[in-house]
């Protein structure tokens, strides 16, 4: 057996060592980063409850929206936003937040 050749191995091991971890660690924390960005970009329920409820408004708020006051398009409008809510809403807020 080679005695020097026994230290060189453990002396290159021990320097190796600190470096093999840190790579090891940082793909760990760049594979975690990554995992946790591609669970956020999934459309929470929230933005799907958000979403169908703008789809369901969004014909009668353009209905609304773009009739003359006191029409009866307008009245019919009103009355189908406000009957989807089940009681009286201001309009004009909902409306544009519908459409934007």
């Amino acid at each position: 057996m080679d005695i020097s050749n026994i230290i060189r191995s453990v002396v290159i091991g021990g320097a190796l060592l600190p470096l093999s971890l840190s790579i090891g660690g940082t793909l760990n924390a760049t594979t975690r980063a990554l995992d946790n960005v591609t669970e956020s970009s999934k459309p929470s329920v929230y933005d799907k409850n958000v979403d169908e409820v703008r789809s369901s408004l969004t014909k009668d708020c353009l209905k609304y929206l773009l009739s003359k006051n006191d029409s009866k398009l307008e009245r019919a409008a009103k009355d189908a936003v406000d009957s989807y809510f089940g009681g009286e809403v201001n309009h004009g807020e909902v409306c544009n937040w519908v459409v934007n």
